[in-house]
């Protein structure tokens, strides 16, 4: 009898403690769980002890770097957007650095490991939330990609992230003629140390800037208008702003048919304890958003009298560049702003409206921001 109590306790015992290592395992550090099980599995099957192991270890994170770099290179040539499967690569030992000195695996490894990148690619989705398979989930679209205004209507259809990422949007970025237009609805839009007056310092002096970086970092032929469409007589309005640079532009693209970009670049409004910022080479620069106006209210449904025939590719051009932007600088765009009218965004397929950054931001801040912008929009839309 006493010995079946002792049995009992200790049935008892091992299961509570059994409980307890399984408690404390869920919840240990994911790269700690990893290095646990490969040193099991390590021991039962090699019994060759921890120094042989940490060599393994080596061989695996140098690997899985591999797999990392070919992944954002997919990404960026929108491989895993088309389809992983299209394109194969080969890739030599030499071409495997690490600060731990992998060019030296063999080359079999490698190639052996760039013929199962593609299946393991997959398996990193979470890491890399723009993969295919995240792009066909309207529901993970649109808590992580996109702020839809309560106001607005959004469907399943428009926001087909395969479809509207996979679109081609590219255009000749060697042309000699105007390929985009740069403007300004809010011209009088200026930051924290503005100087009164001073149209430097405002978005004017931003569109400035990213016409010069355009033109002579990436040869791309642009028309910067600098009116100040919220100015009436000398005296700010906007309330009719967006009328005003509806007809400017209109005039501007019947006399440059060539022009295929327009861009409205503006300075967002927040509350004067938020801060727009983020750290690109070393230098503080204003966070960017993309504006998409879908013409559709939840009240009234779809407005006839904003149609915009080009509501598919405005989304599609505003998805791509957030997502080139993602995968080249970190916390540079905020999420894409919806809302239910138009903004003139009908005037050309590829219409972008642009918030550089707030009040909050100094100018030198936002002109840092025009940088990444640039290059963001060279890579959309040369595809390179």
């Amino acid at each position: 009898m006493k010995n079946r109590r002792i049995i009992r306790k200790t049935k008892y015992c091992l299961l509570w403690a059994g409980l307890s290592i399984l408690i404390w395992f869920a919840n240990c550090d994911a790269t700690y769980r990893m290095e646990l099980v490969n040193r099991m599995v390590n021991w039962l099957f090699f019994g060759n002890g921890y120094e042989t192991q940490t060599e393994n270890m080596e061989t695996v994170s140098a690997s899985g770097k591999y797999l990392e770099d070919m992944l954002q290179e997919y990404c960026l040539a929108g491989e895993l957007v088309q389809g992983s499967g299209q394109k194969d690569q080969t890739v030599s030992a030499g071409q495997m650095t690490d600060e731990k000195g992998t060019d030296n695996l063999p080359a079999q490894t490698v190639i052996a490991l760039d013929h199962r990148a593609k299946a393991i690619v997959a398996a990193m989705s979470d890491k890399y939330g723009y993969m295919r398979e995240k792009l066909t989930d309207y529901d993970y679209m649109r808590s992580n990609f996109y702020v839809i205004d309560s106001t607005t209507s959004v469907s399943r259809e428009e926001l087909n992230g395969q479809d509207l990422a996979s679109m081609d949007l590219t255009i000749d970025t060697e042309e000699k003629n105007y390929k985009v237009l740069i403007y300004h609805t809010h011209g009088t839009e200026s930051f924290k140390d503005s100087e009164p007056g001073r149209v430097e310092d405002t978005v004017i002096g931003l569109g400035d800037y990213l016409t010069e970086l355009l033109e002579e970092n990436y040869g791309v032929a642009v028309y910067h208008d600098t009116t100040a469409y919220d100015m009436t007589g000398g005296e700010l309005d906007r309330s009719a702003a967006y009328d005003y640079a509806r007809e400017g532009v209109q005039k501007i693209l019947a006399e440059y048919p060539s022009i295929e970009v327009v861009i409205d670049l503006h300075r967002d409004g927040v509350s004067e304890d938020t801060y727009l910022i983020t750290e690109i080479d070393g230098k503080k620069t204003a966070q960017v958003m993309f504006l998409n106006g879908v013409s559709r209210l939840n009240k009234n449904g779809d407005i006839a009298y904003l149609a915009n025939p080009y509501k598919t590719e405005n989304l599609a051009f505003s998805l791509q560049m957030y997502l080139t932007a993602q995968a080249n600088y970190d916390s540079f765009v905020r999420k894409i702003f919806v809302k239910g009218y138009r903004y003139n965004l009908d005037l050309k397929p590829r219409s972008l409206l642009v918030e550089v950054g707030s009040q909050t931001n100094t100018v030198e801040e936002a002109k840092n921001a025009m940088e990444p912008l640039a290059a963001i929009l060279y890579k959309v839309l040369s595809g390179k």
